[in-house]
């Protein structure tokens, strides 16, 4: 597993809860996932890759990519040299996880929270916490079904460059990102 060095300073966010109306401070910050996180790692992959068909497709549909829901690519990104895994904890609980490797360009394997975290910001306050200390070209895909990650990956600055097609029909579309130092 790769070394993380990201600074400890969290990202604070404005941001209206429901029909509250109130303003909540939500602090954002990322440690190393170790071993015994593998079913926390293993639970908000099914849970993110089973949301995203489901929206797409239904409630009986569940697709994802191989081993998604019975451990595999759990022990797969544990078990990799070239993976940077982080948990993503948001006001001191974890929520998501955030898989990459660094290259040229950098590549955003997984990027996945749990499903009861989404639309509430935490994305995207985590995507930009990343992009305060890791500079570069950053790529990604995502399935073509999946419309919420499109949005969500242009609203946050990534720009469609391409389509990948699968043996399986799969689509998905290649999003990448520059990020500058400024």
């Amino acid at each position: 597993m790769g070394s993380v060095r990201l600074n400890q300073r969290s990202i604070n966010s404005k941001s209206i809860s429901g029909c509250e109306h109130r303003r909540k401070i939500m602090q954002i910050l990322f440690r190393e996932l170790i071993e015994k996180d593998e079913l926390f790692l293993n639970d908000v992959l099914e849970k993110s890759f089973n949301f995203d068909s489901e929206v797409a497709f239904g409630k009986s549909i569940r697709l994802g990519p191989p081993g998604y829901d019975n451990g595999t690519l759990s022990k797969k990104i544990i078990n990799s040299d070239s993976f940077t895994t982080l948990i993503i904890i948001a006001d001191q609980e974890e929520c998501g996880v955030l898989v990459y490797t660094i290259g040229t360009p950098n590549i955003v394997n997984y990027f996945c929270l749990d499903p009861v975290f989404i639309g509430k910001g935490i994305g995207s306050l985590a995507w930009r916490k990343l992009e305060q200390e890791k500079k570069g070209i950053w790529q990604l895909e995502t399935p073509a079904f999946s419309l919420r990650n499109h949005f969500f990956y242009e609203k946050n600055g990534f720009k469609k460059i391409g389509e990948k097609t699968y043996e399986s029909n799969a689509v998905s579309f290649i999003y990448r990102k520059i990020i500058k130092d400024v």
